[in-house]
């Protein structure tokens, strides 16, 4: 099958896409006149309609193009913005057609012969390459397909639309095309056009000896390539294996609220990324680039992998609201890593209205606002004694297998005062829980403790972080608990365990030592 390339030109894209770039910021307005502007050469890169219909032109100074717009909106022309503009239509191009190179600064190519038999045809291709362009509000574009790369190039700059498949077609189509759309040096072009040589068609007509002794090898190889005697030198795009994308802002940000705009942004391009690849990621970068200040450099981590950009962006908003800016932003970078595939789940119609964070969201939500170290989840030990039987351990990075128990309520109760204390029955084989709320107006009871007989001691819902001194007169309930310690812990100890009424009616849970000493160790809800 021979070959057939698109060419696939965006004449404006940088302006096309500014009020994607962001939505929620203060953005020119595009019904009235608004250029970019070269920065070195200080010269219209791209106008929109408005200032084209006041005679505005790329290539006019920036002077000629204010005295025909008194009030004429200028802004830079960034050629790193516009780079990242063309790699994010190459990543959608991507999705249709896989031979695919970038032609900076707004163009691509496409080479379609292998993909013709997957769409059934040319027009079925160029049907579903509209359809994805046209997603893509205001965005202009033009095309132009042949037989060669660099044919397709002329054809979509001369006559765009059109498609020359075979090689007689392209030399029809190509025959009044001007050399000076040709990739040649501005030399070689002077000289072609002081010899008369206007169109690409005389050209061709010449002898290629002739071309060759006259004009160097440098033309005669380019020729070649036009017609396809020689391969195109391309460079093949390859989708990025990690996230990165930077962002050029239109304005220097001084508070940390206006960051979320130009954010929301960068997280959209990132769920578009991971949806593509069906995977999702656990940690964020964001680098600022401070004025006249080091980058600042921001982590964030999520316990539950997310690929959406409102998720991602409620964690950030909770992070950087303790953050104090030293210097304005002039620009983000974001980085994304520690990815993992994604899982389909799918819902349980009998299970109910469910909530609208998972765990692991809510934990991620937790770390954002509070940071990662005063986030910490309740573990169990062996032990009798109720201060050794639990503790609480910090989480686990992000991305790494994090087990997180299922604590019931009197539990994560518990865990408010430092000392899980139903989770010191749990570590102790054959030694049950009961932590069943008490009425205000009713004792703890207790059940006997007889030989042979399986007894279900009370716990109190509420531990104090270390034993505290009985300082009050309280009135002792009937039944008795001994504790003792193990003996390899070192300096063993034995409490009597009771539960007793304070003179203000509170129920506690307190021990008395082989010293006679007496302890408050917890308090019943």
């Amino acid at each position: 099958m021979q070959t057939l390339w698109l060419y696939l030109y965006f004449p404006q894209l940088q302006l096309d896409l500014l009020p994607q770039l962001q939505a929620d910021a203060a953005t020119p307005d595009l019904s009235k006149p608004v250029v970019l502007l070269h920065p070195q050469q200080l010269q219209v890169q791209q106008a929109n309609p408005a200032a084209q219909a006041l005679g505005i032109r790329p290539g006019q100074s920036l002077a000629h193009a204010c005295a025909l717009c008194a009030k004429l909106q200028v802004l830079p022309w960034q050629r790193e913005l516009e780079q990242q503009l063309l790699e994010l239509l190459a990543q959608d191009c991507y999705q249709l057609c896989a031979d695919l190179a970038l032609a900076p600064p707004a163009a691509l190519w496409l080479r379609l012969d292998p993909m013709l038999q997957l769409y059934g045809g040319l027009d079925s291709f160029l049907r579903q390459l509209q359809q994805m362009l046209q997603q893509k509000p205001g965005l202009q574009f033009q095309y132009g397909g042949a037989a060669t790369a660099e044919a397709a190039r002329l054809l979509c700059l001369t006559q765009p639309g059109q498609i020359a498949s075979t090689q007689a077609a392209q030399r029809l189509a190509l025959s009044q095309c001007p050399v000076t759309l040709l990739d040649l040096a501005p030399a070689l072009l002077q000289q072609l056009q002081r010899l008369g040589i206007g169109q690409l068609g005389a050209l061709l007509q010449l002898p290629a000896t002739e071309l060759s002794r006259r004009f160097g090898a440098e033309l005669q190889h380019y020729l070649q390539q036009i017609q396809g005697q020689l391969p195109p030198l391309l460079h093949y795009y390859q989708p990025p294996d990690q996230f990165c994308a930077r962002l050029e802002l239109w304005y220097q940000i001084e508070h940390h609220p206006q960051l979320l705009a130009p954010l929301r942004h960068l997280l959209q391009q990132l769920q578009q990324y991971l949806q593509r690849r069906a995977q999702r990621c656990y940690q964020l970068q964001l680098e600022l680039s401070l004025r006249d200040q080091p980058p600042l450099c921001l982590k964030l981590h999520s316990p539950q992998a997310e690929a959406l950009a409102n998720r991602w962006l409620a964690l950030w908003q909770l992070k950087l609201e303790a953050l104090t800016l030293p210097a304005p932003v002039l620009a983000m970078q974001l980085l994304a890593s520690q990815y993992c595939k994604e899982e389909m789940h799918s819902a349980d119609l009998y299970q109910g209205k469910q909530g609208q964070y998972s765990p692991l969201q809510l934990v991620g939500l937790l770390q954002a606002k509070l940071g990662a170290t005063q986030v910490r989840r309740p573990t169990e030990h062996a032990a009798f004694l109720p201060e050794l039987a639990g503790s609480s351990q910090a989480l686990q990075q992000a991305g790494e297998q994090t087990i997180t128990p299922q604590l019931s309520t009197p539990e994560m109760a518990a865990l408010q005062l430092h000392q899980p204390a139903a989770l010191y029955a749990k570590a102790v084989p054959g030694v049950a829980v009961k932590t069943a709320a008490q009425s205000p107006h009713s004792a703890p009871t207790a059940a006997p403790l007889q030989p042979g007989l399986s007894a279900t001691p009370l716990r109190p819902a509420f531990l104090f972080a270390a034993p505290v001194p009985l300082q009050q007169q309280v009135q002792l309930m009937p039944g008795l608990e001994r504790i003792q310690s193990h003996w390899w812990q070192g300096q063993a100890q034995a409490r009597d365990y009771l539960t007793a009424q304070s003179a203000d009616g509170r129920w506690l849970w307190l021990y008395r030592t082989e010293q006679q000493q007496w302890f408050v160790h917890g308090v019943f809800a």
